[in-house]
């Protein structure tokens, strides 16, 4: 599975909207759209941390 489907599944799931994702997580929003988009498929270890993190997730559950 792809980062970009299964963060969509992940924040669908958590009721999270991508602002709110952004704000707490510090992460740009327009780099989370640019993930769900597909326009960036290899985001960078720093910003899906802050994602995982946020999401109470590890990277290796984000990434599967």
């Amino acid at each position: 599975m792809r980062i970009s489907d299964n963060l969509l599944k992940i924040i669908k799931e958590k009721n999270i909207k991508v602002h709110d994702l952004a704000k707490k997580s510090q992460v740009h929003h327009s780099a989370i759209y640019r993930i769900l988009k597909e326009e960036n498929k290899n985001p960078g270890v720093y910003t899906v941390k802050k994602i995982a993190d946020y999401l109470g997730l590890t990277i290796d559950e984000l990434l599967k």
